[in-house]
């Protein structure tokens, strides 16, 4: 868990081992190269799932759906989970990052797996079912109902690209989120190169 804690200022409580740490930075390690170069949108999509694994209050917003033996042991292990946001969660999470660029175009339609039409629910069905991206398989309930045994978790989340988090130096460049350019009062260059 100190791996956590350093990333979060040493003082955050966590509920995970360093084997469940190794797992949760394999999976992200598949989007981080898409995402971390704005940190607004990497501490987004970082604590989600960082709640998801580590949080010790897991049980007030998460449900374990399946769960598997492990062979030669009487432990159960869980394999799919429900887990409930806030629709203000949701949003934000989404916005923070839908004018990310990565290769030259916006970052989340490579995780929605469409050019089109990514939304806030896509985003998330899709880091729930695409075992690729997500540690586990994950049904998130967006909205503000609770229900009789979980609560929508509502996180700390930034709304923009041109925004900090606590645990960076620096804001989203141009070059990675055009609209912090505008916010920065600089104007986006549309090529990056210079000629002689």
């Amino acid at each position: 868990s100190s791996g956590i804690n350093a990333e979060y200022g040493g003082n955050m409580p966590v509920c995970c081992d360093g084997a469940q740490l190794g797992n949760l930075a394999s999976h992200m390690s598949q989007v981080a190269f898409l995402l971390e170069e704005c940190s607004s949108c990497w501490y987004n999509f970082r604590t989600i799932f960082c709640q998801q694994i580590c949080s010790p209050d897991q049980s007030t917003f998460m449900r374990v759906l399946e769960q598997f033996k492990i062979e030669g042991d009487d432990a159960s292990v869980a394999r799919s989970f429900q887990v409930s946001l806030t629709k203000e969660y949701a949003v934000k999470l989404f916005d923070s990052c839908k004018e990310v660029q990565a290769f030259g175009r916006d970052a989340l339609p490579l995780i929605c797996s469409s050019s089109t039409h990514c939304n806030h629910d896509r985003l998330l069905k899709e880091l729930g079912n695409n075992a690729s991206m997500a540690p586990y398989l994950t049904e998130f309930l967006v909205g503000n109902a609770r229900d009789s045994v979980i609560t929508p978790l509502q996180a700390d989340v930034l709304s923009h690209c041109w925004e900090v988090p606590e645990d960076a130096d620096e804001a989203c460049s141009c070059e990675d989120c055009w609209v912090a350019c505008f916010e920065k009062g600089k104007t986006p260059s549309l090529f990056s190169f210079e000629f002689e």
